[in-house]
Formats: structure tokens, sequence, C-alpha cells
């Protein structure tokens, strides 16, 4: 789907829509106490929270929200569905070291997406939630939402996990560098 995300790829194709990056929130507000060993700020779950209700109210009587950020899954919205992107541990690895970050911050976020704790906390939630990977599931992923708030859903995509731990294995016992 080259560099265009697909939060702003769905935005294009659906009507009177806005995408809110949770992150840029918590610039804007400062909801957060610190910023941590690796860099992260730690948010103020509950505040973010509360924010995001104040602007989803707001917002939502106006247009389609598309909220994206991975901490979607640690504040109680009320979503029509939740997209999780999954990636490559490979993929993972070569966009953080790009993106220069510490090692213990890759091997925070190889052990998060090898568990898939994105997708497991939204499903805790009671969200309906797809895990998509492929250029072809994300554009059917977008058809399907923008079906679906038009009022004329298409098929309805194929619910599936992506399991990581054989790349998590090799990752273990080939490639050590982060310490797995």
């Amino acid at each position: 789907m080259g560099k265009t995300t697909f939060a702003k790829q769905l935005a294009e194709k659906l009507p009177n829509s806005k995408v809110i990056e949770l992150n840029d929130v918590v610039d804007q507000y400062k909801i957060f106490s610190k910023i941590d060993k690796m860099g992260s700020k730690v948010v103020k779950l509950k505040e973010l929270d509360k924010k995001m209700h104040e602007i989803m109210t707001e917002d939502s009587k106006k247009s389609n929200l598309i909220i994206v950020g991975h901490l979607v899954p640690e504040i109680k919205l009320k979503e029509d569905l939740t997209v999780v992107l999954r990636l490559s541990l490979k993929e993972l690895i070569k966009r953080l070291e790009a993106r220069k970050y510490e090692k213990d911050k890759i091997k925070e976020n190889i052990v998060s997406e090898s568990v898939d704790y994105c997708g497991t906390k939204a499903k805790e939630a009671g969200n309906k939630t797809y895990e998509i990977e492929t250029d072809s599931e994300k554009k059917e992923m977008i058809d399907y939402i923008v079906s679906k708030a038009a009022g004329n859903p298409s098929k309805e995509p194929e619910t599936k996990e992506i399991s990581r731990f054989d790349e998590l294995l090799e990752l273990v016992t080939t490639d050590n560098k982060y310490g797995l």
C-alpha cells in the first residue's frame, strides 16, 4: 500500500472522516507523567480516556472517526471495530532500527508484537477485531469499512489470529542481539 498509512487511505475513501492519532492527543494535551529510560512517554491513561471521550462526543456528530495508535486497546472507547495491523518481526526490527530506537525499546516491541498485545487487548475488551498484514487484506478491510459506513456492508472479511511465535523462536535461536 505504499507509504500512505492505512488510516489515511481509509479516510480518503470515507466521506466526512477524521483521523485522530492518539500520540498527537497525548502530546497536544500533555497527557503523560514522564518520559521513561527508553524515551517513551508514560501516558496517563485515565486522562487520555476522558479527553478522547470529549473529542469523540464533539467530533462524532460531524464525522466518522478513525482512531489510530497502540494505546487504543488501553482506553475504553466504543468503536464499531478494531483493526490491528500486524508486521513480521524482521520488518518491525528494520523499521525500529531505521528510527534509531534503543535496543531495549526494540526488544519490548518484538515481544509485544510476538504475543499480539494490541489484538489480544482489543478482543478482551469485546471489540470486533481484525488482524491484517498484507496489502490485499488492507484493501479488503478499507472496502469493507467504507461499505459498512455507507449502510451497505460488503462481505465481512475473515477474522484471523496471526502468530509470530515461529518468528520469535527463530530470532531467539539465530539472531539474539536483542537479548531475547
